[in-house]
């Protein structure tokens, strides 16, 4: 029966492996308990549903999920740009809400975009800087041997960091990094990224925290207002066109319908 049990554990396991990539490891703990390990992959619901419909002979199964720094990464910046991980939240140890967050989502590990994947990347080359930094600072003023009273606590390792960064910076200097790395974004990213800080608190703000570009045409006339305007703020001007022709098609039909409404005839055609 044991051994009936280990074979099932086992292939479930290499089924998983085949189905999501990745590996999934599968450790004999005592009686009928097993242990299954992986690293990001599928959420811990939907690996738990597929057990449960599984054959695996009476093995209880533990499932123990872990992350790597990206997805931690990637989790944190989605979380501050939907607004839900603010200055305070978590206290010294954030990551672990970062981590319920990620608890539910499959392959947290992988960017919406390309644009999400490289801030991840500059956000853990950004936190491990400040981390070795700040382990070396902590090192070389700890005292040779420790006295009554020395309660400093060790400094947040790079994945702490990071979180911690994305808590109290935001996004938009990430999203401010990658362009100045060469990244494509959207044409009123670039402009929000050039113009959010200095065309009021409330878009510095969003920028700052969210990454959320500015409206439209706000960006556009913070641009045309622009006495310095470089070649890469005069492309995505133009490139906006297009959105600008829309809006004023959508805003000329419902003027139209709304002075029919009110009884004006058709105007004449132009």
């Amino acid at each position: 029966m044991s051994g009936d049990r280990a074979r099932k554990v086992r292939q479930f396991a290499r089924a998983l492996e085949q189905q999501f990539g990745g590996q999934f490891d599968a450790d004999y703990d005592t009686g009928p308990k097993w242990r299954l390990d992986w690293v990001n992959g599928p959420s811990e619901p939907a690996v738990r549903t597929l057990a449960d419909a599984a054959d695996l002979a009476g093995a209880d199964l533990r499932f123990y999920r872990r992350y790597s720094s990206k997805a931690i990464a990637v989790t944190a910046i989605r979380m501050k740009t939907a607004g839900k991980l603010d200055r305070y939240d978590g206290g010294r140890y954030p990551q672990e809400i970062v981590e319920w967050e990620a608890r539910d989502l499959d392959h947290p590990d992988r960017g919406a975009d390309a644009l999400q994947d490289t801030m991840a990347e500059l956000l853990i080359a950004a936190a491990t800087a400040k981390a070795q930094t700040a382990r070396a600072e902590w090192a070389a003023a700890r005292p040779q041997r420790w006295t009554p009273g020395d309660g400093r606590p060790m400094p947040l390792d790079a994945t702490e960091t990071a979180v911690d960064l994305i808590r109290t910076r935001g996004v938009g200097w990430l999203v401010e990094q990658a362009i100045t790395d060469g990244a494509t974004v959207a044409p009123l990213v670039l402009l929000s990224a050039r113009y959010a800080i200095t065309t009021g608190a409330d878009h510095a703000v969003a920028w700052r925290d969210r990454g959320e570009p500015m409206p439209l045409h706000a960006a556009v006339a913070a641009a045309l207002a622009d006495p310095e305007l470089t070649e890469p703020a005069a492309v995505a001007l133009l490139a906006v066109l297009p959105d600008l022709r829309a809006e004023w098609a959508r805003t000329e039909a419902a003027i139209t319908a709304a002075a029919r409404r009110a009884g004006l005839p058709e105007p004449a055609p132009r």
